[in-house]
């Protein structure tokens, strides 16, 4: 962004952005928290640039299961219980698994605890998740320009790395490069269990309105079923 572009968007003047960029003028609360919105900085970097500018942190930070943020455990609580028998986890930026309903649980059981290291290996290398996805390369390369879209967002250097890691394990994959070929309108996997195939389609919740750094950094995978086979497959798991 210009100087200019940054100033209109933080409601100030140019002049004022290259005062405070280069230190004659001194930028007050309102001012550093207005040029962080215009930039979407994340809420950790907006308590980092407060402290600089000379003011305490406006972010506060809990853990789940804490009472501070108990609305938002239940919210979760309820999705995922309510989503059943689909599969639904809650993951924290970068790629942390933290919950998983008893459908994610079915199909892909452990995820929730795993390292972020073992989940990238998981995802994106060899193993049971590309023996099981038909459409794998497609859901790989979707996979990395969501990882590549969070890094440059945020310029998290835990989630650069878990990109960088990826990235390694996809590289020999040529096909990786062609253009989706599905009708799909979303690209999302095509699994293949006992030779039935189960067409998903998936969305994310986020609290877009967050004001508190461990709900800042939630979201909410939902995979829903494509069509009334997959269907079918989730709710003959969920039985007895």
């Amino acid at each position: 962004m210009s100087q200019l572009d940054l100033a209109i968007a933080a409601d100030t003047t140019a002049r004022h952005v290259s005062f405070v960029e280069t230190g004659r003028s001194r930028p007050g609360m309102d001012l550093v928290l207005r040029i962080a919105e215009a930039l979407r900085v994340p809420l950790p970097e907006r308590n980092v640039l407060l402290t600089s500018a000379g003011f305490a942190p406006a972010f506060p930070a809990h853990e789940l299961g804490s009472p501070a943020i108990e609305s938002v455990d239940r919210v979760l609580d309820a999705v995922l219980r309510g989503h059943e028998p689909y599969p639904a986890w809650v993951v924290r930026r970068p790629f942390t698994f933290v919950r998983a309903n008893a459908g994610a649980e079915a199909l892909f059981p452990g995820l929730a605890g795993l390292p972020p290291e073992q989940l990238i290996d998981l995802w994106f290398g060899p193993g049971p998740f590309r023996e099981h996805v038909r459409n794998w390369a497609e859901v790989v390369q979707a996979g990395l320009a969501a990882l590549r879209h969070d890094s440059a967002d945020t310029a998290d250097a835990e989630g650069i790395r878990l990109l960088k890691r990826a990235e390694a394990l996809a590289r020999p994959l040529a096909d990786l490069t062609r253009a989706p070929a599905g009708s799909a309108p979303v690209i999302c996997p095509v699994f293949e269990f006992d030779r039935q195939i189960v067409r998903t389609i998936s969305a994310v919740m986020r609290f877009a309105t967050a004001v508190e750094i461990t709900t800042s950094e939630l979201r909410v995978e939902l995979m829903f079923p494509a069509d009334d086979d997959a269907a079918a497959y989730f709710q003959a798991r969920a039985e007895p």
